[in-house]
């Protein structure tokens, strides 16, 4: 009787210690960087939680073109190096490698030091992302901290408290500031 309860236990403590799958950048056919990236010392004490604004995506071949589109954007138009987020985030509810979180994000500015930068596909003013996307957010918040990319202690932000922008959208941003380690500076 004891022996099957900690067989049970120990399913189930596997089963929290789950790690979220991670889309990695070969999955989604991403471009390598087009310079160097300044490195950051991880864990890192903050997470942002962004959208990335425009349409989003619901299935994982549109979410893969989202994500090419996105990084295609990114290193054109705003001549970044990279894609600027750690981590983006679909509807269909998967989460898509971006930059490491050892490596300087392209989101914030001046606050891209000891910021994990994660980022929900689409545009969040009216509407949250849907609820696939938003437990796997919470899932990979704690598996960063797991990993040793967050500190246990990190601060949770919204993008709109660290630059002049609306993101994470009006919905998201509600949502998010009901989460764990929610900061308001």
């Amino acid at each position: 009787m004891i022996a099957t309860w900690f067989v049970l236990l120990a399913v189930a403590l596997t089963a929290v210690a789950a790690d979220v799958p991670v889309v990695t950048r070969a999955e989604w056919n991403a471009r390598p960087a087009s310079g160097d990236i300044d490195s950051m010392e991880t864990p890192l004490a903050r997470a942002v939680i962004a959208h990335t604004g425009g349409g989003g995506c619901s299935d994982d071949q549109g979410c893969a073109n989202l994500m090419r589109n996105l990084q295609q954007y990114q290193m054109t138009r705003q001549r970044f190096s990279d894609i600027g987020y750690h981590y983006l985030i679909g509807g269909n509810g998967r989460v898509y490698e971006g930059r490491s979180p050892s490596q300087r994000g392209a989101f914030a500015g001046a606050n891209n030091e000891g910021s994990l930068g994660i980022a929900f596909m689409g545009n969040f003013d009216e509407q949250p992302p849907s609820d696939a996307a938003l437990e796997a957010g919470k899932s990979l918040l704690e598996q960063a901290v797991g990993q040793g990319q967050l500190a246990e202690s990190y601060q949770l932000l919204g993008h709109r408290q660290v630059s002049a922008t609306k993101s994470p959208g009006d919905a998201l941003y509600t949502l998010v500031q009901q989460w764990p380690h929610w900061s308001e500076i």
